[in-house]
């Protein structure tokens, strides 16, 4: 006899729940097997500290989840007193976009903004010329890296800018200097890449270390930005409000939750060629209801034939197992 979710939570024993229902990791197992490639997630409760993984500590490429930490960085760095949240930076020719990227629409009517608003353009919207922006005038790759140490992180690397990384894996080498960039090299360079390269290049960036996060890390990075261990309390503050109103991957973590509920996060994609797509990613803390605490859960889709819809759907229903799961114990 099958035990529907609300019977369950009606049972007076967790044990008979636990009889009548899969484990998680089993439900997980199951969904990832609707897709081909590799699924890695993770979730943990961050307040009894229970948690589940699956190819937990397998890498997959961030993608535009590292504006997640790449946004804490600058944070860790307003509460150094290095900067403040209202002070203007100015967007170099060499960091513009007009992909996913209102501030490089906006380029250059408009050649400086508030840090506090390239903050938020960058979670809220994944806009890439503000994280290229933002990786060059936090110092880079060493910066991150020293954080990362600070930290205590060791599962998640942020190696190189956005648009390296899009360049590294189109199969994209022959170009001028970044110095010598004007606002349209960027976007020309990766316009028209050379098939046969860029197939290769992709391969290569899917079994590179850089710019890689292990689920298991990133939830623990998730719920220690959370729990306000890395930031002040008003930039831990703001950092929650940012990832709050993150518009893209309606889909994904937050698809098939129950209307309303709070989720904070940060999406990543990187294009598809030949039907092949290197990474799908929704990483972030889901808010439970009734005072049951906060959920981090992260999910990595890695080289998949399968569409749109199927790669979202499957982060969905690993969030939603989880939320289920959350709320059963």
């Amino acid at each position: 006899m099958s035990v529907t979710r609300r019977q369950c939570l009606t049972l007076l024993g967790a044990g008979a729940c636990a009889a009548a229902q899969p484990s998680l990791l089993e439900t997980w197992r199951h969904i990832a097997s609707e897709t081909d490639g590799e699924v890695g997630a993770a979730c943990l409760h961050l307040t009894t500290g229970r948690a589940t993984s699956m190819n937990g500590t397998h890498r997959f490429p961030l993608a535009s989840v590292c504006k997640f930490p790449i946004a804490a960085h600058m944070l860790a760095l307003v509460d150094e007193g290095k900067f403040t949240l209202d002070q203007p930076i100015e967007i170099l020719p060499q960091d513009v976009t007009r992909q996913v990227s209102p501030i490089g629409e906006r380029w250059p009517g408009q050649r400086q903004f508030p840090l506090n608003e390239l903050l938020e353009v960058m979670v809220t919207r994944s806009d890439n010329t503000a994280v290229e922006t933002l990786f060059r005038v936090g110092g880079g790759a060493p910066a991150l890296a020293a954080r990362f140490h600070r930290w205590g992180v060791r599962g998640v690397r942020v190696d190189r800018s956005e648009m390296q990384c899009n360049l590294d894996s189109s199969g994209i080498v022959d170009y001028p200097p970044r110095s010598q960039w004007d606002s349209e090299t960027f976007d020309r360079l990766i316009a028209n890449p050379d098939p046969a390269k860029r197939e290769r290049a992709m391969r290569l960036f899917l079994a590179d270390p850089r710019d890689t996060g292990t689920p298991n890390d990133t939830v623990q990075l998730l719920a220690r930005a959370f729990s306000g261990e890395l930031l002040s309390n008003p930039s831990t503050t703001r950092l929650l409000e940012i990832l709050r109103a993150t518009t893209t991957g309606r889909g994904r973590l937050k698809g098939l939750l129950p209307e309303g509920t709070i989720v904070g996060h940060k999406t990543g994609s990187t294009g598809t060629f030949r039907g092949l797509t290197a990474e799908t990613n929704d990483a972030g803390v889901i808010s439970l209801p009734n005072g049951q605490g906060l959920l981090a859960v992260a999910v990595y889709v890695k080289a998949s034939t399968r569409d749109d819809a199927t790669r979202d759907r499957v982060i969905a229903r690993i969030a939603l197992a989880a939320y289920d799961s959350a709320l059963l114990r």
